[in-house]
Parts: structure tokens; sequence; C-alpha cells
């Protein structure tokens, strides 16, 4: 379906702003990013509602920030909520707002861990995933003319707005895009100083309460890749930056073993994961 939607923008899009297009995502300014961004945020303020816990609101805040401001975009107005969810889960939309829900807040066991999370939500903002998603669904709602009108300085109507936020409240973006989230995600908490060996422990205990507490653990990223390949990925990227962490098990270690030329990384075994919740 994605690939004859965008056939379709193809087709009314003049070739010669084929670049501009692309480099705009079909003509989604950053304002309009911003205004589409408050759509979810209000969207999800009325489905879900959002917790009043001005500590724990602070602490996501500031950790989202550091995060925020390390990526490509870091002047964009970066919001954060908690939603009123006992589901393991969080997303973002386009303009800045990222949401972690109560559950995952409690199944979190350290800064660390939850700058990992915040920092793959951070990557689908920043990376404008949550953009292509929103220009997805205008396309499928309203058709490409509508893509092109405002591509050539139109705007977006409140009503508009209000249907392209309403579904990217359950949108899903594609594998490759979580994968490219979770990669940056072990970047950007590195660069200000988290553990990225949190990602590792969270994900396998992840995986261990999935098996331990299927019913429980039945919609905890249900959007997002399977968790053994989650943490396959991570294993591998941890040990290209020089983390003695185990390759997964279809992995084969490189020909010739040296050490990590990055002083940063610190030589030495990730600690086990723990199996209960």
């Amino acid at each position: 379906m994605i690939a004859l939607v965008a056939v379709l923008a193809l087709a009314v899009v003049p070739l010669a702003l084929a670049g501009r297009a692309d480099a705009q995502l079909f003509g989604i300014s950053e304002q309009q990013e911003i205004q589409i961004g408050r759509q979810v945020e209000s969207q999800t303020a009325k489905q879900y509602g959002f917790v009043n816990d001005p500590e724990a609101l602070r602490r996501v805040t500031t950790m989202g920030l550091k995060l925020a401001h390390v990526s490509e975009r870091p002047n964009l107005p970066w919001t954060y909520h908690i939603v009123r969810s006992s589901v393991v889960n969080s997303f973002a939309a386009p303009g800045g707002f990222i949401f972690v829900t109560q559950g995952l807040l409690r199944f979190v066991r350290s800064d660390d861990e939850l700058a990992f999370v915040l920092g793959h939500e951070t990557t689908h903002v920043a990376h404008r995933h949550a953009v292509q998603l929103a220009q997805r669904d205008m396309q499928l709602q309203f058709g490409a003319i509508l893509v092109t009108q405002v591509l050539f300085g139109g705007s977006l109507s409140a009503y508009e707005l209000s249907q392209v936020g309403r579904a990217l409240v359950d949108a899903k973006y594609s594998r490759e895009k979580e994968a490219e989230a979770d990669h940056y995600g072990v970047i950007y908490m590195r660069k200000v100083g988290y553990d990225p060996r949190a990602a590792l422990t969270f994900f396998q205990r992840l995986e261990a309460s999935e098996k331990a507490q299927p019913s429980v653990f039945a919609h905890a990223f249900e959007d997002h890749p399977d968790t053994p390949a989650r943490i396959a990925a991570i294993q591998t990227e941890l040990h290209d930056m020089g983390y003695n962490v185990p390759l997964p098990a279809t992995a084969s270690p490189p020909a010739t073993s040296t050490p990590s030329s990055n002083p940063a990384a610190p030589n030495h075994t990730a600690p086990a994961p723990a199996t209960s919740r």
C-alpha cells in the first residue's frame, strides 16, 4: 500500500521539484509538523489521559531534553507526557512530542534504561520518521492532491490536522525505522553519559517477562520488531562500539580482534539480565 501511495504522490509532483519535495517530505513544514504533534497530544489526552505526577514528569523531561539536545534537531519544542496506561510502551509524534506510559516507568530499573527508550523515541522525531507517517496518512486519507497543495504553499485545515493526529496515535513504523531508532537511541544515550549496555539489559528483561508472563506483556511494544531481533542488533552494536558483550549466536566475530579505538568504551562484560519484573 505504501508503494502505491508513493507512486500516486510522484504522479502529481513535477519532476523539477522532486529534490525539494524529498527534502521537505512533500511539503510538511516544521511548523505544520508541530501542529500535527499537538493534535496527537490532544488526541492522546482524550483517549488515554496524562498522569499528574510533577516529579516523575520532571525526571522524564530532564532526561529527554538531554537526549534531544544531542540529536539532529535540538531546537524543536520538545514536550514529554506520561500516559495513563499500564501497558509497557512509548511513542513519539511529529514536532518533538514524546509519550511514555506508566507501565514503562514501572518496568525500567534505572535512568540508563529509561534513557535508551527516550533516545529511541527521540530518533523517530529527529530523523523525521514521525513526519513520514503523517505524510503517508495524509495521502491515505485525503489523497496526493492535498500533499501537492501543501507543497505549493497551502495549509492544512483544522479538520485535516485533527484527522492526521488521530490516526498517528496508533500508527506503526516500519521495522527498518524501528531498528534505526534503536541504533541511534544507543548513540544518543552514550553521548550524554548514560550506559548504553542498559539497552541490552532492558530488552533481555523484557524478553524474559514476555515468556514468564505472556498475558501481562502481550501488548508490550507490540508495534515494534520482535524482542530477540532487537537484542541481537543491540549486541552487535555494543560489540562494535568496543563493549565486551557477547555477539548474537548467528553472528561471527571479526577475523582479527583489536582493542577498541574509543577510550570511552569500558572493556567489561555487560551485567546479567534480570529474569523477572
